[in-house]
């Protein structure tokens, strides 16, 4: 079975290889990226294998297709995240307890510290966007505004819901204007802030264990009281605080602070404090990894009554602390 691959790839003009010889494509593909096993499963098809690739800061634009179907199985990437978004053909995923049937209609997120094994299936090509774990950690905390563990991304990514299929253009985007020169040309501050929209973006669209903390109200438009306000509020969430602390730090009285909060975000500023905590909890359930207890992810949240933590948890996303840390939602 002979697999015609397109005529023209993306970043077609940043060849690293092209080669119908296995040990050799193994060898290239680990220097960008990890060591791996690379098998062929089939020996009638032919193994027609190409990468591209270009260099930015701390993200690489790839395109590779291997022809054949091959296995693949890196283990645990360890040092970066990579992005699959099918161009053509199909794939399996394995990355810790979730799998993936990758198509141009379902990407996949590869989390470093999961096992990773893959099948991809003759007539596979794929474009790829492999992001540093330091990267990701650094742009997560920046967004939360806080410190988080370890991000994990739901390694399903849908390309047809409006989110996914959204950064996916925005992705083939940047490969355009890599391909014409454009971008990842010149590693300056413009390129900084290419990939740090990307990378943001990324953590918007697509669920993942800082999504909680993301979730907030939109105070960008707000008086400097609010944004004083939240704050303190984001910084204090796993301590106890009372509204007359907020309203000293925000540089207003009680009354004046209930007003801006409903006004500006539909609620009371303890309301709005006990839905951040809530959504804290569940980010530090979805990202333990078995370290802690539900008691105590309660009480690093800010909550001091387990059994009423319990009931507003599920109240509040229709299941319980133990059915979210059991989940293990992000593979």
């Amino acid at each position: 079975m002979v697999v015609q691959a397109a005529s023209r790839s993306p970043l077609n003009q940043f060849s690293r290889f092209e080669t119908a010889d296995v040990d050799e494509a193994r060898e290239i593909v680990a220097r960008h990226f990890c060591s791996h096993r690379l098998e062929r499963m089939s020996s009638s098809d032919r193994f027609d294998a190409r990468q591209n690739r270009v260099d930015g800061c701390r993200v690489s634009l790839n395109y590779i297709r291997y022809g054949a179907d091959v296995t693949i199985e890196p283990g645990e990437l360890s040092e970066f995240f990579l992005i699959q978004i099918p161009i053509a053909g199909s794939a399996r995923i394995e990355n810790g307890c979730q799998s993936v049937f990758s198509t141009p209609k379902m990407g996949a997120i590869l989390n470093p510290d999961r096992h990773t094994s893959m099948r991809w299936h003759a007539g596979c090509e794929q474009m790829l966007l492999q992001i540093e774990q330091s990267y990701m950690q650094e742009i997560a905390t920046r967004m939360a505004g806080r410190s988080v563990g370890k991000v994990r991304f739901r390694p399903d990514f849908n390309l047809e819901k409006s989110e996914g299929e959204g950064w996916t253009q925005a992705l083939r985007g940047v490969f355009r204007a890599a391909e014409e020169g454009n971008s990842f040309r010149t590693l300056d501050q413009r390129q900084q802030y290419l990939e740090e929209g990307l990378v943001m973006s990324l953590l918007n669209s697509q669920p993942n264990t800082i999504s909680p903390l993301l979730e907030r109200g939109d105070s960008g438009a707000a008086p400097a009281i609010l944004k004083r306000a939240l704050s303190l509020m984001h910084e204090r969430l796993d301590e106890d605080i009372s509204l007359l602390e907020i309203c000293g730090h925000a540089g207003t009285t009680p009354r004046n602070l209930q007003i801006i909060f409903k006004k500006e975000l539909g609620c009371s500023p303890i309301q709005y404090l006990q839905r951040a905590r809530m959504k804290f909890a569940r980010h530090l359930l979805l990202s333990d990894n078995g370290n802690h207890s539900i008691a105590e992810i309660a009480d690093r949240s800010g909550h001091r009554h387990f059994g009423r933590f319990s009931v507003a948890y599920k109240k509040q996303f229709g299941e319980t602390p133990r059915e979210t840390k059991q989940g293990r939602t992000f593979g």
